[in-house]
């Protein structure tokens, strides 16, 4: 999985002190006297029932105590009724009395009030501290608000829930976590505890953070059990056996909910057979739907039956990052989540996190709340009211997008529970019993609709042994469709394992043809895979079934191939089938050739449930060639073809490779090959279902290989087609060295074998994909590019033809002014469009690359197989007057289809945008304590900042950070400019103060922003939006600060803020030392209204850190409330200290960007308050602290 995204935000909040809270009471009741009516009299013990806050009345007065004043009593008067004397005060003439349980408040008013000697009878009051313990962040907490969590709360049941936290480790020792953990279990070490980190913390935070305890913000379900189950062990992945442990390990300890805010794209069986038994278990399981942006399966989140979460912002809209399409089930806030989090250097705390990892947590703990309310809901259960019970977000009822649409705990919380779907959870007789019967060898076709969550259709067929049945299952384009075989043999009894039929996805039609080996009755079970449905009646499918008991094997094979006698060609109506009699691969085979240069296109027709594949030859590429036949020594001549001997179809290794090739990449999918055949070459054509892509690592890394892998097989025919086409002539004319079709057939013959040239030069491609050719350094043959690229204008569509394998295309503009442009490729059928944009410079005649079209990717997920969206629009800023070339080139299938480069203006340069600091020579000079604010648009910017020291040494202070685009900016702003930016750079120190960076200089360089170990730079993990850093500045010397973009390719307009400061303060308390922990000469406190407020630095050049201390009186013993605010990147510490030098508390909770708060119980008395950096840093902005 990848890291999950944490951003990093600015938290500008007040500081969030308690107030004493109001009396619960809107009148205080006066005590019941002799001489008032009885009504009157009963005032003392029942005017809080109708009083405001009478939901409160037992928190404000005992229900077992009442205070009598008298002037003198009996003894018995207190026996007759129950009661006691539990404390007497005759100074003031007042009995405290205790009554029996049995007695009610009423009663006892009644009786006393009736007896001599009694002047009045009260309640008991009970009393409480002022400060309230709510949670102090939950205003960061944006969630809680948006989803009405705790008024969902109020509508939770009381039964205990468990939810298990499949994750990192959990800080368990967390104070708003503690409560709620039970003991973790490490299921990668056993015999290990767990090992804490960050992620697993978080998540635990979200869904069960403790409420009203004065810390933090609260959890979705704050009373619910938390089970950490730690399966990466400190690493930065986790096992699938290692998670399908921990998912055991819940089982057996009775979890009722699984989170998991983990995933991948293997598709791991031993993994799918873990969540399956645990849904069987009855356990809920949430997961997270990925990061990556894509539409692509991540698991365990597309797991049949678990529930699969997007994530969205505090806007309601999709989260830039989170995967989207068929899997994801509902969506839940998971952008800037504050929660929980165990910090490495500092221990537990508090932090804002991002991703589909903090969506998953808030539905798990809604699930939860369901499960408190209702023990009894199933899995499925839980899955469909939070789905029919979801905010419609997006396109009107399900979608790609949203899913299902936005959690709602209230709705979920007050659904109907008569409203649930029925369940069909039919015996296997049941189903065999109800079943629709398909008719025998004839085409069944049977279309229907799903309306209810996990609905299936089932259909059933009697076969004997040796018969056949050919399935296939198309449905509506939003839904993903599958079928279940269950083959129950005639003697056999009981369960059986079913074979599970879901190879393509949404728009896509499933096949599969099942051979019974004995007799028996087949089931089949037709459903949507993610259990999605449409009470609008657009989950549509057909489904197609016929039986047969002989195979329609075709003729074809090595030795009896179909001559292509000429063009255009069709199979059609031949009935040529991939089929064979042992269930092997099959291979029909067929040749041609030509009278002259010809560029040829074959398509090959999709099979439903086959992956196949075409391969093409020289015939004599067929003959066995040894290593040291391939260059054959001067003098001699190969033999005639006719003289060896076919290679047989079981020696594969003897095969030679093949000239040109075109793999199916899924099941069903139509392929297309073009051929530049040439005169007096005789060529083999392959068709197969033998797909080497069918078989490979990719397929072992998507969910394992079975030991006898079954090859996909269908008798259902395909239709080959073979058909001369004559593309236009080449647009530009280059490369200058391409070799025309006309021209290659003139050329000599070359002593190195077809196959051997041809898998050279796919090695050379695939280096040439993973070095992006074009953008790494200038072009070469600049003046026939120039004489001969296309000239066009910006909103001019550009449409072309890759005339060859080799094809290169140039465009040729002007920019007719300083703006941001669009542009973006159509593609034709199979092609991969890849573009570099290069600035012609006309004194050096040279074109410097500016900007790629194509995103870039790390070097990992070029290696995984990642791919880029190169139909997505790229946003390239231009400078006006400006001659750019646009060098394309296709890295995808060869193809017929033209494509089109289509380009428009997008939006201006920002007019606070800085072009003149571009230059060492020309860099911004720094006043100290001085914002400069500016951007970095082109993709060569660099800022050059200059700073020169005059005075002594001493120490500055750098502050640079992103300005966030408010509200309105980013309503007016396109999607394609709303990146964040993220920035690296570097402080250089000017020796000599020439103002020059020397050669020498460069070694004084201190870069910033750029990722500190190779797995960083991998990944493309660098950059950063916030830099705090700091420099010894020599006398005399100057400093370089450079500063450019680090955004992959990506144009972002957001602006930054530089600042550098000195640190010429006098220490405030420079004078004071500690005296048996007891500060000399305290700083003072101001007094505001009901506060006590300071604000000071943290200085620079002190020893371990800047400390200051404030003398503090408490006049009584009460909750005080501290609050510490720094600037951003700084992470404050209170420590109370008592007269006599003790801590009494130290208040470290909170991190870098969140106010440190928190209440403490202080006697009357003086006290000595201490603020610190946690770290030691000095401050540029001054910290405010305030008590109250």
């Amino acid at each position: 999985m990848r890291n999950w995204l944490k951003k990093s935000v600015t938290v500008v909040a007040s500081a969030a002190l308690m107030v004493p809270a109001v009396s619960a009471f809107a009148e205080t009741p006066q005590p019941a006297t002799k001489n008032g009516k009885l009504e009157q009299l009963m005032l003392a013990s029942n005017q809080t029932r109708t009083g405001q806050n009478s939901q409160n009345s037992e928190k404000w007065i005992s229900k077992n105590t009442i205070v009598i004043k008298h002037a003198g009593l009996d003894q018995n008067v207190h026996k007759k009724i129950g009661a006691k004397v539990l404390r007497s005060i005759p100074s003031l003439g007042y009995d405290v009395i205790q009554l029996n349980k049995d007695v009610s408040l009423e009663k006892a008013v009644s009786y006393y009030l009736q007896q001599d000697g009694i002047t009045s009878v009260s309640p008991s009051y009970i009393y409480h501290t002022f400060a309230t313990d709510t949670d102090p962040k939950t205003e960061e907490m944006y969630h809680l608000s948006l989803l009405q969590i705790d008024r969902a709360l109020k509508l939770a049941g009381d039964h205990e829930v468990t939810v298990a936290v499949i994750d990192s480790g959990v800080d368990f020792k967390h104070p708003d976590l503690k409560a709620q953990v039970l003991p973790p279990y490490n299921a990668a070490a056993p015999a290990n505890t767990t090992y804490t980190a960050d992620h697993g913390t978080h998540v635990a935070g979200i869904i069960a953070a403790a409420k009203d305890n004065g810390i933090g913000g609260h959890g979705i379900h704050p009373k619910a059990k938390l089970l950490p189950i730690d399966v990466f062990n400190g690493k930065e992945g986790a096992d699938d056996f290692t998670i399908a442990q921990g998912i055991l390990y819940a089982i057996e300890q009775g979890a009722d909910i699984i989170n998991m805010s983990l995933g991948g794209y293997g598709e791991s069986p031993l993994m799918q057979e873990a969540v399956q038994k645990a849904i069987d278990s009855g356990i809920t399981i949430v997961a997270a739907a990925g990061n990556e942006a894509t539409d692509e399966y991540s698991f365990p989140a597309s797991f049949e039956g678990v529930i699969s979460v997007g994530s969205t912002n505090n806007k309601n809209k999709l989260s830039s990052y989170s995967n989207y399409g068929p899997s994801v089930d509902i969506v839940a806030p998971g952008e800037d989540v504050y929660s929980t989090v165990y910090d490495a250097k500092k221990g537990s705390s508090f932090i804002k996190f991002s991703g589909t990892s903090m969506a998953s947590p808030v539905v798990a703990g809604i699930a939860s709340l369901l499960k408190s309310k209702y023990p009894q809901l199933k899995p499925y259960e839980i899955e469909a009211i939070l789905e029919m019970s979801a905010q419609d977000l997006g396109e009107k009822g399900y979608d790609l997008t949203y899913g299902h649409g936005l959690v709602d705990p209230i709705k979920a919380l007050q659904f109907d529970l008569q409203k649930l779907p029925k369940h069909h959870s039919e015996t296997v007789e049941e189903r065999l019993t109800n079943a629709k019967v398909l008719t025998k060898n004839t085409l069944n076709t049977e279309q229907g609709v799903f309306e209810q969550p996990d609905e299936k259709k089932w259909y059933k067929v009697d076969l004997e042994a040796e018969e056949y049945a050919q399935f296939t299952l198309k449905g509506a384009d939003k839904y993903d469709y599958a079928f279940d075989l269950y083959f129950y043999p005639t003697s056999h009894f009981g369960e059986v394992e079913p074979i599970h039929v879901n190879d393509v996805r949404i728009g896509k039609k499933e096949g599969y043809l099942f051979k019974a080996e004995q007799e028996g009755t087949l089931l089949v079970g037709v459903k949507d895979h993610n259990g999605s449905y449409s009470l609008k009646g657009k989950s549509t499918f057909t489904f197609t079934a016929q039986t047969t008991k002989e195979l329609p094997v075709d003729a074809l094979d090595q030795t009896n191939r179909e001559e292509i006698k000429k063009f255009p060609f069709s199979t059609a109506g031949k009935d040529y089938t991939l089929l064979s009699t042992d269930q092997q691969k099959d291979q029909d085979y067929f040749t041609f050739s030509v009278k002259k240069p010809t560029t040829l296109k074959f398509d090959l027709s999709g099979i439903p449930g086959v992956t196949t594949s075409m391969e093409l030859y020289l015939k004599e590429d067929f003959m066995p060639l040894e290593a040291e036949e391939l260059t054959q020594p001067p003098g001699e001549q190969e033999p005639p073809a006719q003289e060896l001997e076919p290679a047989k179809e079981d020696e594969d290794e003897m095969e030679a490779y093949p000239m040109q090739m075109a793999y199916g990449t899924a099941k069903g999918e139509n392929i297309s090959l073009i051929v530049d055949a040439m005169p007096e070459q005789e060529y083999v054509l392959r068709v197969s279902n033998d797909n080497s892509m069918d078989f490979s690592m990719g397929m072992f890394f998507s969910g394992g290989v079975e030991k006898e892998e079954k090859v996909s097989e269908s008798i259902l025919p395909y239709t080959l087609k073979g058909t001369a086409v004559t593309l236009p002539k080449d647009e530009d004319g280059l490369p200058a060295d391409g070799i025309s079709l006309e021209e290659s057939a003139n050329e000599e013959p070359s002593s190195i074998a077809p196959s051997a040239i041809k898998k050279r030069d796919d090695m050379d491609t695939m280096l040439s994909m993973l070095t992006n050719a074009f953008s790494g350094e200038k072009l070469e043959d600049v003046e026939p590019i120039m004489e001969k690229a296309l000239r066009f204008n910006i909103g001019e569509d550009q449409t072309a033809y890759f005339q060859s394998d080799y094809d290169e295309d140039y465009f040729l503009l002007k920019s007719p002014e300083d703006a941001l442009y669009r542009f973006q490729f159509n593609k034709g059928t199979g092609q991969m469009p890849s573009g570099t944009i290069f600035e012609y410079d006309e004194e050096a005649k040279e074109l410097l690359p500016v900007a790629s079209l194509t995103d870039s990717l790390n070097i990992l997920a070029l290696l995984s197989g990642a791919t880029n969206n190169e139909d997505d629009a790229k946003v390239v800023p231009l400078k006006k007057d400006k001659t750019y070339v646009v060098a394309v080139m296709n890295m995808g299938e060869r193809s017929v289809d033209p494509y089109t480069l289509k380009t428009r203006k997008i939006g201006d340069i920002p007019a606070t945008y800085n072009p003149d600091n571009q230059e060492e020579g020309k860099a911004q000079p720094l006043q100290l304590g001085t914002t400069y604010k500016d951007h970095l648009i082109y993709q060569d910017d660099i800022d050059y900042y200059y700073y020169k020291q005059q005075g002594n040494d001493e120490v500055m202070s750098l502050l640079l950070s992103t300005i966030p685009f408010t509200d309105e900016e980013l309503k007016q702003l396109p999607k394609e400019l709303q990146q964040d930016l993220k920035f690296a750079g570097s402080i250089i120190e000017d020796t000599n103060g020439n103002m020059k960076i020397d050669p020498k200089e460069l070694a004084t360089e201190v870069p910033f922003g750029i990722g500190e170990n190779i797995l960083e730079l991998l990944l493309g993990v660098m950059g950063t939006a916030d830099v705090n850093t700091s420099f010894q500045a020599k006398k005399d010397r100057g400093y370089f600060i450079l500063v450019s973009s680090i955004n992959f390719g990506q144009v972002s307009v957001q602006p930054y803020a530089l600042t550098l400061f000195d640190h010429r303060r006098v220490d405030e308390d420079a004078d004071s030392t500690l005296v048996n922990g007891v500060p000399t000469k305290p700083l003072a406190l101001t007094k505001k209204e009901d506060k006590w407020i300071a604000s000071h630095y943290f200085n620079t050049g002190i020893p371990f850190g800047d400390k200051d201390y404030f003398e503090f009186t408490n006049n009584q013993k009460r909750e005080v409330s501290f609050s510490l605010q720094t600037e951003k990147a700084l992470d404050g510490v209170i420590r109370i200290i008592n007269a006599n030098g003790k801590t009494v508390s130290t208040l470290d909770l909170y991190g870098a960007e969140d106010a440190e708060i928190g209440t403490v119980e202080l006697d009357a008395g003086t006290y000595y308050i201490e603020v610190s950096e946690a770290y030691g840093k000095a401050s540029t902005q001054p910290y405010t602290l305030e008590i109250q």
